[in-house]
This record gives C-alpha cells, sequence and structure tokens, in this order.
C-alpha cells in the first residue's frame, strides 16, 4: 500500500480571519452554439438540518489563506521563462458528457470540469491554497466574523449567442442574482438542496426574512451568519457554487448554459468531445490564454493512456498501468512531460451497508463485511497500490496516523485472522449463506472497485450480485436509500471536518445517502464546528469519528492518491485545494504558440 507524502498538518479550518475588519481585494468571437438539451439533472438530497457554527481562528494579518487541509507535498508547477502567450487549443481526457448545465444539481467531478468553464463563482482557488475574489471585486469580513460583505465587479457579463434566447444575455451580474444563487444552492426556492454547495445552509442565517442574503444595491450584498465560519471561502470557491441570473431554474439549465466564464460553449458531440473556445467578453482583461479547450471523452485507463503518450490529447490524468510505467519514466526522464503529484480526498471511501433495513440492520453483519475486505488488496487490486489508508477523516490531518489506521481490524496485516473471524459470524448469523444484490455505479473505476468487493464478501458466505446503474440513476437511487449493497468512494470538494461530518454523517445532511442518523453526533458536530482552538476541534472530530466507526454504517476503505501529467509546452497547469476547484483554466497557456 503505497503512502502520500503528506503536509505536515496546521489543523486551522477554513480561511484564517482576522478579529478585526478583513478586506480581501480582487487582482486585477467565439462560435455561437445552439445546444440540444441533455438529460434532466439528477435529484440529490432533502434539506439539512438547523445551523451550525464555526470560528475562525484570529489572525493579525488581512491576507486571505485558503484551508490547509492536509495533502500530498506537490511538484512545482514549471516556471516560465518567458510571459504567458495567448492563444492555441489544449486537449485534455474527460470521462463523461454534464447531466445538464446546473453546477448546484452536479454531484461528481466528471461534470464539473465541464461547467466550471462557463461560469463564474464569486471566489476562486486559482492556485495552491490561495483564495482570491473572481465576480466579486473585493469583500470583508466584519470584526465579529459573522457578516461577509461582497462588491461584485461592475462588467461581469452574462454570455449570449446560445438558444432559446434570454433576456439577461449580455446583462451585468448582480446582488439579486447571487441572492438567488445561493438561496437555490440551499435549496430555499422548493428546489433540490446541492449535494456539494447545500451544506453552507448549516452557517447562513436562513431564519432572517431575507435567507441570510442582503442585497444593499446592484453591486453590494451581504451574508449574514449565524456564527463566524472562515469555511464559507472554502464552499464559494468549488464548481458546484455558480452564479446564475435571477429566476434562472434548474429545467431551463438542461437546454443551455447561463455563465459569465472565461469559456463559451462552442460546440459538443454526446459521448465523445465538448469545446470550449474563450469568451471574448470576459470581464478579466486578456483572459483566459488559450483559444479553445477540448474535452475527449474516454473511458478506461488503457484508452486514455494510448491517447496520453499518442498526443491524442495534451493533458491526462492517473497512475501509469505497469505496462506503461516504464514508457512515462523514460519521457518524464527526458522532459517531454510532467507529472503533478496529489491526493484525491475521495473519501468517504467505504462499503455501504443499508443500516436502515434488513439484513444490513444488524450490527454483527456490518462487522462480518469490515473484517472479509483485505484492504491491502483491495489498493493493489482497485487502485494499483497507489492509495492512503484511511478511515472518514484526513489521515495524518485531523484523522488518526497511517502506522494506527493499519493496526486495525480490517486493515492488519495479515489477513487470515479478521477472515476466519467474517467467516464465523456470517455462518452463525445465515448458515446457508446470505444472498443480497450490490449496487454499483457503470463507469469502470467503480465496477472494480465493486467486483472486488463482492469476490471479498462471497469469501464469507455473503453471495453478491452485482447491479450496474448508470450515473444519471445511482445518485437519486442512492438518496432514496434505494439499495442494500453499494460500495463507493465520494470526494469531499473543501476537505473540512464541517463538510464531511455535515454533508456526510448528520441527520438530513447533503450527501447523507447512508441513512446514517444519531442525535449524538448532530449535537457533537454544532460543538466541533463552533470550537475555535484547532487542537481541541481535532480530538473532537477524533471523538465524533469513533462514534461512528462503532455503528460501521460503511466499512472504511483505502483513499487512492493520484497525478496530473500534460507535456512540457503545457505551462501553469495548477494544484488547488481540491480537484473540484483548478477547472477554470483561465491561466494555462502553451508555450509553443
Amino acid at each position: 500500500m503505497s503512502h502520500g507524502f503528506w503536509r505536515s498538518p496546521s489543523l486551522v479550518l477554513g480561511i484564517l480571519v482576522s478579529l478585526g475588519l478583513l478586506t480581501a481585494v480582487a487582482c486585477g468571437a467565439a462560435e455561437e452554439p445552439t445546444p440540444t438539451q441533455p438529460p434532466a439533472p439528477v435529484a440529490t438530497n432533502t434539506p439539512t438540518p438547523v445551523t451550525s457554527v464555526a470560528t475562525p481562528t484570529p489572525t493579525t494579518t488581512t491576507a486571505v489563506v485558503a484551508t490547509p487541509t492536509p495533502t500530498p507535498t506537490r511538484t512545482p508547477t514549471p516556471v516560465p521563462a518567458v510571459q504567458p502567450k495567448k492563444g492555441g487549443l489544449i486537449k485534455a481526457s474527460a470521462g463523461e458528457d454534464p447531466l445538464s448545465f446546473d453546477g448546484h444539481t452536479a454531484t461528481s467531478s466528471a461534470h464539473n470540469v465541464h461547467n466550471m468553464k462557463l461560469y463564474s463563482n464569486l471566489l476562486w482557488n486559482p492556485k495552491g491554497d490561495e483564495i482570491v475574489p473572481d465576480a466579486a471585486e473585493s469583500y470583508t469580513i466584519s470584526a465579529d466574523g459573522k457578516t461577509w460583505t461582497f462588491k461584485l465587479r461592475p462588467n461581469v457579463k452574462y454570455q449570449t449567442g446560445y438558444t432559446p434566447a434570454h433576456p439577461r444575455d449580455g446583462t451585468a451580474m448582480t446582488s439579486k442574482d447571487v441572492k438567488w444563487s445561493l438561496e437555490k444552492i440551499m435549496g430555499l426556492h422548493g428546489q433540490t438542496i446541492s449535494a456539494r454547495s447545500g451544506w453552507m445552509k448549516e452557517f447562513i442565517d436562513i431564519d432572517r426574512a431575507d435567507n441570510g442574503i442582503e442585497v444593499v444595491d446592484d453591486l453590494t450584498f451581504k451574508i449574514h451568519l449565524t456564527q463566524p465560519f472562515a469555511g464559507l471561502a472554502n464552499i464559494l470557491v468549488i464548481g458546484f457554487s455558480t452564479i446564475i441570473p435571477e429566476g434562472i431554474v434548474t429545467p431551463d439549465l438542461q437546454k443551455r448554459p447561463y455563465g459569465t466564464g472565461a469559456f463559451r460553449l462552442k460546440s459538443f458531440q454526446r459521448g465523445a468531445l465538448w469545446q470550449y473556445a474563450r469568451n471574448p467578453d470576459y470581464f478579466k482583461p486578456g483572459l483566459p490564454y488559450l483559444d479553445q479547450w477540448d474535452y475527449v471523452l474516454m473511458d478506461g485507463e488503457a484508452i486514455i493512456q494510448a491517447a496520453f503518450l499518442t498526443r491524442k490529447v495534451d493533458v491526462s490524468g492517473g497512475h501509469p498501468t505497469d505496462d506503461n510505467k516504464p514508457i512515462y519514466d523514460k519521457r518524464i526522464a527526458a522532459g517531454e512531460f510532467y507529472t503533478l503529484p496529489y491526493g484525491t480526498g475521495c473519501r468517504p471511501q467505504g462499503v455501504v451497508m443499508n443500516s436502515t433495513k434488513p439484513p444490513f440492520n444488524d450490527l454483527k453483519l456490518r462487522q462480518a463485511v469490515n473484517l472479509a475486505i483485505d484492504r491491502e488488496a483491495y489498493s493493489v487490486v482497485v487502485h494499483s497500490g497507489h492509495t492512503d489508508p484511511h478511515f472518514w477523516l484526513d489521515t495524518g490531518g485531523f484523522g488518526r496516523s497511517a502506522a494506527d489506521i493499519l493496526k486495525t481490524p480490517g486493515y492488519r496485516q495479515p489477513h487470515d485472522a479478521d477472515l476466519a473471524e467474517a467467516k464465523k459470524i456470517i455462518n452463525e448469523l445465515y448458515p446457508k449463506g446470505l444472498d443480497v444484490k450490490m449496487m454499483s455505479r457503470n463507469t469502470s473505476g467503480y465496477m472494480r472497485q465493486n467486483e472486488f468487493i463482492a469476490g471479498e464478501l462471497r469469501k464469507v458466505g455473503i453471495n453478491v450480485t452485482i447491479e450496474p446503474v448508470d450515473t444519471s440513476v445511482v445518485f437519486s437511487r442512492a438518496e432514496k436509500l434505494d439499495y442494500t449493497l453499494w460500495s463507493y468512494y465520494f470526494c469531499q470538494t473543501t476537505g473540512t471536518p464541517e463538510e464531511l461530518y455535515g454533508s456526510y454523517f448528520i441527520t438530513g445532511g447533503s450527501r447523507n445517502w447512508m441513512g446514517y442518523s444519531n442525535p449524538v453526533i448532530d449535537k457533537g458536530y454544532l460543538d466541533m464546528a463552533a470550537t475555535g482552538d484547532p487542537v481541541e476541534r481535532r480530538k473532537k472530530a477524533l471523538a465524533l469519528e469513533d462514534i461512528i466507526l462503532s455503528y460501521l454504517p460503511a466499512a472504511p476503505l483505502p483513499v487512492q492518491n493520484s497525478q496530473r501529467v500534460a507535456y512540457n509546452y503545457v505551462k501553469d497547469l495548477p494544484l488547488t485545494i481540491t480537484f473540484y476547484t483548478w477547472e477554470k483554466n483561465e491561466l494555462i497557456w502553451r508555450s509553443d504558440v
């Protein structure tokens, strides 16, 4: 099992803000398609519970610092010898068509990569841990940390040329657009709460008459929080927190984009190619550098790596297969292309057991599943050894050390004793064996994961039949708890413990598709989020993890690490807080144009 190289955690949640006033100040003709209608977006989840709180750590600086969530040490982006050049096309591999042009209802990074090019956020994360204004020109945070005042740029215009035309095409973004967008994300317009960004509802004061979003004038608005929550910035930068025109709803976004981003949709062929051209009316002068960014859709490591090695795409990702590793190593050494390693943050990763109904409402059965899985073999077979041991929290950060995790049941080696105990439990509970169906997202990585888990469980007498389900269906079924067993890896967008518990484990959490509910966790989550001292916050986060592990709504699995890979003429390819924030691509350029 490969262990990533992690930064020493500073254990500070969210951006660091001064207890006094903190101010952040911004830095400084494509074809017109007529998109056809994509499939209807997938429903996400039920509303989250009442607000919780977090206390920002005092600092004397006015700089905005993103969440220092533990992430792998990153290989620096090559430093350009000359100023960025304008022009050129970059092709990258991608996995899926977007489900719609609604970033709020998207859940997967496979869909985020498309929408993030078309839209703007209030803030964005250009590289590393840096958070800066995007559509916002500046923002301030009050002395008590509970009021964030934003000033919008005056020239953020919605793109034109799409069909059907709309009165807001070509008009400037206003505070009312932001208010509508944030309320829509939180599910306050009768729509489904955003599975990825909707948990901001836990901290915004939605009990106010204005839902916690106060419009001051066309370009100025305030976000009112119940208590200080520095991590709000981490939510606002992800690709699921896009700003759309007031009144635009999910059905509208099934037909066309309503964006203000650096790129505009040029053309697409479903299942094959999506093309994004420079937006000539983009509000940041001189950007983007590229004329066009194309996504070539493909699935399977062999196909993706063959396309990269033959320069059918310029940018790709993932570790090379054993067959291709010598080729990668040789060409990297020759300076032909480079890699940027990163930790995926794809947790909770595990075998989800529907504990709300038989047979998995039996703790002994859930314990048997946990014991049955050989994590070392899982790492090798499913992720080619590129993993780090995990429970729910980030290993080595808020979570336990890798060494401690490797001593626990299911992780410890040799696996023989755990396997024997799992067989004993199943033989006692089900002498004739147990037949169950396991839902699997039908893409290659998830199918491989589920096939391995099914094989492990069959060894102990749990006879698993895999049920492949399309991406457009799997999330709605998960939300309804319409499954018995489901092996999956979620991926967090901010990496904060607030997101982990607030999305996946509190009652009614925006991605709590395990059906887990425990009033002790609900109360402890609020307390943990309100704890300012980072050391004490970690203790409380670990205590919550212990409670959840004792119940086992899912059997935790190792989390994969990965890498970006690009040819040497691709410059300023970023690594950011998470891969849910790096796909704007306005600063990437080619040195060979």
